[in-house]
């Protein structure tokens, strides 16, 4: 089912002609993803949520292929992410309140009454196949390889690819605490998609001692509206990236420095190399999993 599939190192995979086209296709896709469901997109939205969602979708998904892995609960959930720093058993607790209130979790029989045991819900199972899968289609992008329609014709390879995905995603630094040039953008609700649409009109990487990027760029207004905001949140993170000169406007148009750029393209990398082994790692675990059923 992989056959000659690659598996990339991200600086390697930076450093393909195409990946500015891999780029290019997953940011306009989880945008528009963005546009049209605000609400689900903030649970992955900063690197918190990020962290808390995909460690949650490990110990879900890695229980819909194993039903004797440990189910997610908020002690399970803690151990996972705890090294991270970024979290306490209460931010847990109340995380998992606040996604099953919108429904995002469901909680599940437990034989130990005093502990409350979750799944995700069909919707949820659904959105990260989603988000999988235009992260394959972009990988493909680069060496048409075609992983996005093996998922289509047997997405349950999805369900195999999740946790290991998740695992090297929690597991690298670089993801976890972002380079100072984008950590103001991705710890908010919707930096990530103002990361995206500052930088979806650079066209190649920055070369030699390049300092500022040109970029266009909508109004803060414009961006609110889109993203279901208000302006002066848009204006206050704009802010904060001029502040570090990592932004700014001469006249009417707008500049991104270089620094942002190779920055937001090294991390995309990391991310983009993680779905690239999860990808190959996944099928084998299906087809092994298959072939002994």
């Amino acid at each position: 089912m992989t056959g000659d599939i690659p598996v990339y190192e991200a600086q390697a995979l930076a450093g393909l002609p195409h990946f500015m086209k891999c780029l290019a296709f997953c940011n306009q896709a989880l945008l528009s993803i963005h546009k049209q469901m605000p609400r689900e997109v903030r649970y992955v939205a900063d690197v918190r949520r990020w962290v808390l969602t995909h460690a949650a979708l490990l110990l879900h998904f890695q229980r819909r292929v194993d039903p004797s892995a440990p189910p997610l609960t908020a002690t399970n959930l803690y151990g996972l992410i705890e090294d991270s720093s970024m979290v306490s058993p209460n931010t847990v607790t109340n995380y998992l309140k606040e996604v099953q209130n919108f429904g995002y979790i469901e909680a599940i029989p437990s034989q130990d009454g005093r502990v409350r045991a979750y799944q995700m819900s069909a919707f949820s199972e659904q959105m990260f196949h989603v988000y999988l899968s235009v992260n394959l289609q972009a990988l493909d992008q680069i060496d048409g390889a075609g992983r996005s329609e093996v998922t289509r014709v047997t997405p349950e390879i999805l369900n195999h690819m999740h946790p290991i995905f998740a695992r090297l995603m929690l597991q690298d630094a670089f993801l976890r605490a972002p380079p100072q040039s984008i950590v103001q953008l991705v710890s908010t609700t919707v930096g990530m998609s103002v990361l995206n649409e500052m930088t979806k009109s650079v066209t190649e990487s920055p070369a030699g001692d390049i300092e500022r990027i040109e970029i266009v760029l909508d109004s803060a207004n414009a961006m609110a509206q889109r993203y279901g905001v208000s302006r002066g949140n848009i204006a206050r993170l704009l802010k904060k990236i001029e502040t570090e000169n990592d932004f700014g406007k001469t006249g009417r148009k707008s500049w991104i420095s270089a620094r942002l750029v190779r920055d937001y393209h090294q991390w995309q990398a990391r991310k983009f190399a993680h779905v690239s082994y999860a990808y190959v790692e996944a099928c084998r675990q299906y087809n092994t999993t298959s072939a002994a059923a």
